[in-house]
């Protein structure tokens, strides 16, 4: 198992070179969620998959340099509220793969069909879903050993959803929940920079953000819906990250994400491939002793780790 924060954040960099803040807050949430893989089981459901990278990486896996997430966008118009530049797929995507993730799920599930047409080029689910999560999912009670999701937030029906995975949770098996909380919104800039620097600011920055995040709930309601099944043991509640990665993941690259996108792919491959490896290597030295001892501080966490096993 991975338990080495600055080899995730390479292969996160690599496939997320463009937006380097995300890659900082997922070598640390990927290296929580590689510590859970001594629960794993082959009988298996990654909720929310999307287009598979993520587990994919944390699992084990490693992807050539030739290849990264910002060759398959839709960039037709400004990413912003329900609107995604990255679920677009055309044929030509591929993945050239370095190394094969050390498992494989039963299931992955999303609710965007174009995510899971990239998800299936990995070979890392066996199966795959196309599911919306404030439905009741298609499994029989008790079906799965391991579940994983990292998505709840988006669940506008946060209560029903969690419990109908533990409705398919066998018993003795294990429910992962990487959760953000409504503490985030105190890392948005409308709420600590739009005095100084205006609505428009903070309108570019957050890009329809906000009014996404459906199932955001404050800890004391994440903690209820958990303690109020009676089926559920908690075998670890851990916070993962905030405060100063909070703030670089909320502004970031993000204003610069279309043009930076257009330039790096408009450039010749060798120019691309050159300095795409330049510019992970900077960002890796400025960053990866960073995120190797970050230790975050509970009462600002945005987001926590829970590991819930069925009686």
């Amino acid at each position: 198992m991975i338990n080495n924060r600055k080899k995730l954040l390479k292969q996160y960099l690599n496939w997320n070179w463009i937006r380097p803040e995300s890659a900082l807050m997922q070598a640390l949430r990927g290296a929580a969620y590689n510590s859970t893989f001594k629960y794993f089981d082959e009988n298996s459901l990654d909720v929310s998959c999307g287009d598979g990278m993520f587990s994919f990486i944390a699992s084990g896996g490693e992807i050539a340099e030739d290849l990264d997430m910002f060759q398959s966008l839709d960039l037709s118009k400004e990413r912003k509220g329900n609107f995604d530049t990255y679920d677009f797929y055309d044929e030509s995507y591929k993945v050239n793969i370095k190394k094969k993730p050390d498992f494989s799920y039963q299931y992955g599930s999303d609710w965007k069909d174009n995510l899971l047409k990239k998800a299936k080029v990995l070979n890392l689910y066996k199966n795959l879903l196309l599911h919306n999560n404030n439905e009741k999912l298609p499994f029989t009670d008790g079906k799965f050993n391991y579940i994983y999701s990292n998505s709840t937030y988006w669940v506008q029906n946060f209560e029903f959803h969690i419990n109908d995975l533990v409705r398919i949770l066998n018993h003795g098996g294990y429910l992962v929940l990487e959760m953000k909380s409504t503490n985030m919104k105190k890392f948005s800039s409308f709420n600590y920079a739009q005095k100084l620097m205006g609505e428009r600011y903070c309108e570019i920055i957050d890009a329809g953000r906000l009014s996404t995040w459906k199932g955001l709930k404050p800890m004391n309601e994440i903690e209820k819906v958990v303690d109020n099944n009676q089926s559920l043991e908690v075998v670890k509640k851990e916070p993962l990250y905030g405060d100063i990665i909070a703030y670089i993941w909320d502004i970031g690259l993000r204003p610069l994400f279309r043009p930076l996108v257009k330039l790096a792919n408009n450039s010749n491959p060798q120019l691309r491939h050159e300095v795409k490896r330049e510019w992970c290597e900077i960002i890796y030295s400025l960053t990866s002793d960073f995120v190797e001892n970050y230790t975050p501080v509970e009462s600002e966490c945005i987001e926590w780790i829970y590991v819930l096993k069925k009686k």
